[in-house]
């Protein structure tokens, strides 16, 4: 496998499946289903961000296979139940026809990723790679969690979900500087500020609601993290 490739692919799956799709166009493509406009042009937008990470005249066809393809799980996936399983499964499908175009395709040319500098202790394009993750999906991922084992069912907690993932967004985002500087007692501090936080808190809920988000989150930078060091 092509692995700069699959991480160009990758990378414009991501941009085009996480930050370039609102909830309100994910909504209109579970309730107009196959009549939804946005259900076509997010599959060309797939298509063409891959282009755009592999611009050469004869990746074309793969780009529209990837764009096809992303069709296809996505009009499979609006018909299926919402969940964490659904989640997984639609995303490994995507991840797996990406793997396999890596694989296939071959050229002796050099990708646009290998432009970009590299340092001795983290590579930039999975420094960019973990970041993304780090952010919109990984905020996905920990509510389905926590939706799945019915963690901060209760109305105290609806209260602080929006201000949860912002600062989701910046304790993973530190966490993943953290790693790549070895400074993990500065994670420990961060965990250890945001428990004495919440220490004094009577609401039962919405303390099981931070403190297994904050261990999902903490986990999934820590993860995003050691992929970016090398």
């Amino acid at each position: 496998m092509n692995s700069t490739l699959f991480l160009g692919l990758v990378l414009a799956h991501l941009i085009g499946d996480f930050y370039l799709q609102t909830d309100k166009c994910c909504k209109q493509k579970e309730t107009r289903k196959f009549k939804s406009w946005f259900l076509y042009v997010h599959a060309i937008i797939i298509g063409l961000l891959s282009w755009i990470m592999v611009p050469f005249c004869n990746f074309g066809l793969w780009a529209l296979l990837i764009a096809a393809s992303h069709f296809a799980i996505d009009a499979i996936k609006i018909h299926c139940p919402k969940g964490l399983w659904s989640f997984f499964v639609d995303q490994l499908l995507h991840l797996g026809i990406l793997a396999a175009i890596s694989i296939m395709y071959e050229t002796t040319r050099e990708f646009p990723l290998q432009t970009i500098g590299w340092s001795n202790s983290f590579s930039t394009p999975l420094l960019i790679l973990a970041i993304l993750l780090c952010m919109k999906p990984a905020n996905i991922l920990i509510k389905l969690i926590l939706e799945k084992y019915q963690v901060g069912e209760s109305e105290s907690c609806d209260n602080i979900k929006n201000a949860g993932a912002l600062i989701g967004n910046l304790e993973r985002i530190l966490t993943i500087v953290f790693v790549l500087l070895g400074q993990f007692e500065a994670i420990g501090f961060i965990v250890a500020a945001k428990s004495i936080l919440r220490f004094k808190d009577t609401d039962t809920a919405k303390t099981e609601y931070v403190l297994a988000g904050t261990f999902l989150s903490f986990g999934i930078a820590i993860l995003c993290g050691l992929m970016a060091k090398i």
